[in-house]
């Protein structure tokens, strides 16, 4: 269902050496316990293209599925060109379908907002390998908007909407950092290749942020989300893990965390808790 060998369609333009998803670690290498602390609030000006020590392609949609820019003029529906490393390009068009998949029920996917991929800046933008999520809509009216702090709502089902959807970036995206991270991020979800492969780590402030987070509104476990990984976070994600019927080692696998993640999206995506 979530193939990783994925033909493209839509609007595409450069050229560059196709690296295979096995390979991302290498293309954007990070420490896999260091979360990084990334300026997040991108200006217009540094999306102008550049070169870098990858080359870009150009895209307007991920795998047919429109791309819209808002910070400054909400609503807009105007084509953009975006610019992402061949390779990054390939991962969004798996997590767009993972999206798709666990979230039918919604209908499709309309289109979705970023607040950024490849900026004029150090770091995994600068690569080209990050991604900073805005907004998402679903044919049959549903969304989700990081862009207006969804993860802070006062609807429980709002909330789990986006731990269903941040969950879909983490089946794809190594470092999600997301509106309990920290401030940077409160109204957008950033995902990029540092610190591959996939799985979830004690010692990564975002990692353990993301688990209390999906603890407590899920299962209603009352952690406080401090990013430590002490006894009642490892016993709430215990009975995290149990109740999905996980089996396995998702910190040392990177298939038994994906697949933890889908469960996680399936039940956030039809507001049930765990």
């Amino acid at each position: 269902m979530f193939e990783n060998n994925l033909s493209r369609r839509g609007f595409v333009t450069g050229a560059a050496a196709v690296a295979g998803l096995a390979g991302l670690s290498a293309l954007a290498p990070g420490l896999a316990a260091a979360d990084p602390k990334i300026n997040d609030q991108h200006r217009e000006s540094e999306f102008a293209p550049g070169v870098g020590a990858l080359a870009m392609m150009t895209f307007q949609n991920i795998d047919g599925t429109p791309v819209y820019y808002w910070r400054s003029n909400r609503g807009n529906t105007t084509a953009r060109n975006w610019q992402a490393t061949d390779a990054f390009y390939t991962a969004l068009v798996a997590w767009i379908r993972d999206l798709r998949s666990l979230s039918s029920a919604y209908g499709s996917i309309s289109y979705i907002v970023s607040a950024g991929f490849y900026v004029d800046k150090a770091g995994q933008h600068g690569a080209g390998t990050a991604m900073d999520l805005d907004h998402v809509r679903w044919s049959g009216g549903n969304t989700i908007s990081p862009l207006d702090q969804a993860h802070a709502s006062s609807t429980a089902a709002t909330r789990k909407r986006y731990l269903a959807t941040e969950a879909v970036c983490r089946r794809r995206f190594r470092y999600v950092l997301d509106g309990w991270y920290n401030a940077d991020h409160a109204d957008h979800i950033h995902s990029d290749f540092g610190g591959m492969p996939v799985r979830v780590l004690k010692d990564s402030e975002s990692d353990t942020k993301f688990v209390q987070a999906t603890c407590n509104n899920f299962r209603a476990a009352g952690l406080a989300i401090d990013g430590i990984w002490g006894p009642n976070t490892q016993n709430a994600f215990n009975g995290l893990k149990s109740a999905l019927a996980v089996t396995g080692d998702p910190h040392t696998s990177s298939s038994v965390w994906q697949g933890m993640l889908s469960k996680i999206a399936t039940k956030g995506f039809a507001n049930q808790n765990i």
